[in-house]
């Protein structure tokens, strides 16, 4: 399952992300959940360390913000774009 691309669908609430996994829109608070483990596959980041195949666990998620803050395993806490960054929920 990878999360990547947002889209709004017709007579959707507006103020639900919606997000494709393989074809299908699905609000992402029913893609990803807190405590999910995701693995990254690109971010629009040049400051942070992280690279692709990295791993971390889902603490938070701010729909409001379209922010998934994550703990990842090399250290570092930082929020994943929804939209733009690039992962997969990889164990829920």
């Amino acid at each position: 399952m990878i999360l990547a691309s947002q889209a709004n669908c017709p007579g959707s609430n507006p103020g639900i992300r919606m997000i494709n996994i393989g074809g299908e829109k699905v609000a992402v608070k029913r893609a990803v959940k807190v405590g999910d483990k995701v693995e990254l596959i690109f971010i629009n980041d040049t400051w942070t360390d992280l690279k692709p195949g990295d791993r971390g666990t889902v603490l938070k998620i701010d729909e409001n913000q379209e922010l998934i803050w994550v703990d990842w395993d090399n250290g570092e806490q930082l929020a994943l774009l929804v939209g733009i960054d690039k992962f997969k929920v990889i164990k829920k």
